[in-house]
């Protein structure tokens, strides 16, 4: 398709308001969406393929059994003002210069400002086989399907131990204790990007809860049955992979630069050599107030969103942006019934102060949720344990945006 509409295609769909087009439901692209609405001088659209919004805190303990099915993810109209339009679609073209993004049943919507919160990618690290074979715990559907495996094997083996793979290993031995858990890792200690405190922390909480830690220890390859290590022996049982997560923002930005597959934007969020395209979250190289690249994570995601959900509005009408201050505030990770974490450098979570931490980590899930919502949002989606699975809510039909 050629930056020109031809006569074969429609005019696009546009507004008596400059409209902000935000693509993605994630965190950044729900704090984006609210951001903008809150300037009261655009009207915003979110575009997302389902449009629910996934709890990435939330995935180890719903694909354990611990949270219930439903705790996964809501519909992102529950969690936003009604003032904001949730399309259903995917985006596959945005044209910077024309003010157009293109959706895959070819509705052209006009954008005086685009918000870019979701993207393709694809495991980091993986093997021979790890595509095919390994389940990931990526999003909501990784997790329900995830929880569906795990009713039916008696072995489970998670290749990484960052935080997704020691939350999951120690939630799935809490909740199924007739699973025996192993957890492989290539590094000399669990969670090796973190302060080694945490580390042993952990170890101590995984070996209470029976997983089996091989540490120093590499994965030649992965098949049907398990995996084969570097030394030739193997484990079989699911596999999944938590080895990290492997961004691509060229899918939808092809002419960015990239950093790590990550578009590399300027301080206020644009993308670099464009005027009108912004880019936050895990598709975007976000750095902090002085210069340091940030880790893909949920509250880098939400500051980001933030900000460039304000910049957006502020493009769209004609008023000055202002630069990203993103700040690593910490680390928490949920282990179910303790957990282990950081302000700072400053390690959380030893000894008995390690129930403390899953209270605290229910408190920056629900923050999340009444920043976007209020109150009334937060209380009506606190995760609650067990429970059967639930239906999912029904898909509500691609709303055109007049």
């Amino acid at each position: 398709m050629s930056d020109q509409h031809t006569s074969s295609q429609p005019p696009p769909l546009s507004s008596a308001l400059p409209r902000v087009v935000i693509i993605g439901a994630g965190y950044a692209g729900s704090h984006a969406a609210v951001a903008a609405s809150r300037s009261g001088k655009v009207e915003v659209v979110v575009v997302d393929h389902d449009g629910r919004h996934g709890f990435l805190a939330r995935m180890a303990g719903v694909a354990a059994g611990r949270l219930r099915t439903s705790d996964a993810r809501a519909p992102l109209r529950e969690l936003i003002g009604a003032d904001i339009e949730v399309v259903h679609g995917r985006v596959v073209r945005i044209d910077d210069e024309a003010g157009t993004v293109t959706l895959d049943d070819a509705t052209l919507l006009h954008a005086d400002a685009v918000v870019v919160s979701a993207g393709s990618g694809s495991p980091a690290g993986s093997v021979a086989g790890s595509e095919r074979y390994a389940a990931t715990l990526h999003n909501p559907d990784d997790a329900l399907a995830l929880r569906r495996r795990l009713a039916r094997t008696d072995r489970l083996v998670i290749v990484g131990a960052g935080a997704t793979g020691v939350q999951l290993a120690a939630e799935v031995g809490a909740a199924r204790p007739g699973i025996e858990v192993r957890l492989i890792e290539i590094a000399g200690r669990l969670l090796p990007a973190e302060p080694r405190r945490l580390g042993d922390d952990v170890m101590s909480a995984l070996l209470d809860a029976g997983v089996h830690l091989h540490l120093s220890t590499e994965v030649a390859r992965v098949d049907r049955r398990g995996v084969v290590l570097g030394d030739g022996r193997r484990f079989d049982g699911t596999v999944v992979w938590a080895g990290g997560w492997r961004a691509d923002a060229t899918e939808l930005l092809p002419t960015a630069p990239v950093q790590d597959g990550r578009a590399i934007v300027t301080s206020d969020l644009r993308v670099s050599g464009l005027r009108r395209v912004l880019a936050a979250g895990d598709i975007a190289a976000h750095r902090d107030i002085i210069g340091r690249l940030l880790p893909m994570s949920a509250q880098i995601a939400s500051q980001a969103g933030a900000t460039a959900g304000h910049n957006a509005a502020a493009l769209a009408t004609g008023q000055p942006t202002r630069p990203a201050r993103l700040v690593e505030l910490g680390r928490i990770i949920d282990l179910g019934d303790r957990g282990v974490g950081r302000v700072g450098p400053i390690p959380i979570g030893w000894g008995p102060t390690s129930r403390l931490v899953p209270l605290l980590h229910l408190g920056v899930d629900l923050r999340h949720l009444w920043q976007l919502g209020g109150v009334a949002v937060a209380l009506a989606h606190v995760p609650s344990r067990g429970g059967a699975q639930a239906t999912p809510p029904a898909r509500t039909p691609l709303h055109a945006v007049s």
